[in-house]
Parts: structure tokens; sequence; C-alpha cells
């Protein structure tokens, strides 16, 4: 499993990304707009990405945007449905429009709230239905 970890704080993003890697390799950027540029790139190298867990609150790019972004170039490059790159969004944000938002709006595949450990990754990956 190939694995993008989008945070824009240093210490939340390398602790995900060492548990991720513990599932494969994993690739970590800091906000939206790279975690975009991250998706098409590893699209183009047809080594596409099966996770990403993606905060939400980033300067630059939030993840809102990023995920809806990431979603619009899966449509373009015609993936076919049930096999979208999942994503996990990852917040410290647990009210309901933030929710609603990330799950309808962004077609997330899971929210959970911080802090995250390894146990809650775990799951969260066991909820999703990968490959």
């Amino acid at each position: 499993m190939k694995s993008l970890v989008v945070d824009d704080e240093l210490v939340s993003r390398s602790k995900l990304k060492k548990i991720m890697e513990a599932f494969g390799p994993c690739d970590a950027v800091e906000n939206g707009e790279e975690a975009v540029a991250a998706f098409i790139n590893a699209l183009d190298r047809g080594e596409p990405y099966t996770v990403i867990l993606m905060d939400l609150m980033m300067p630059v790019m939030d993840g809102h945007e990023a995920l809806r972004r990431i979603r619009d170039i899966e449509q373009e490059r015609r993936i076919v449905p049930g096999e979208e790159t999942r994503v996990i969004v990852v917040s410290c944000l647990e009210d309901q429009k933030n929710v609603c938002q990330a799950f309808f709006k962004g077609l997330a595949s899971v929210y959970v709230t911080k802090p995250v450990n390894r146990e809650v990754v775990d799951t969260a990956l066991r909820s999703l239905t990968l490959e």
C-alpha cells in the first residue's frame, strides 16, 4: 500500500508518516497544493496512492479544496468507481459542518479526529475496502 500524509504540522506529519511506513511506502507533504501535485505525479508514474491521510486546516490550500481537486482529477482520468484513492480525513475539527463537507462534498472515505495514534489508523484502514 502506497500512502500520502498531508499535514502542515511537522510533528503530526512525522508521526503519521512513521505509522504509515509500517504498511508500505509513504510520502508526506505540508499543504493541499503539494498534495494535489504529489497525487498527479503518482498517477503519472503509474504508482497511484492507495490511501491519503489529509488534514483539513492548512495554509495555501486546505484539505477540503485539495480533496475536491483530487476527486475531480480522478473523474477526468476516468478512474473506475471503487478504485479511487481512499482518503482518511484527519482533523481536530469535530463539528458537523466539517464532517458533512468532508464526506458529501469531498467524498472522504473515513473521518478521524486528532490526536491520532497507531490504533486509530489501524481501525481506519480496516474500515476501508482495499485490495
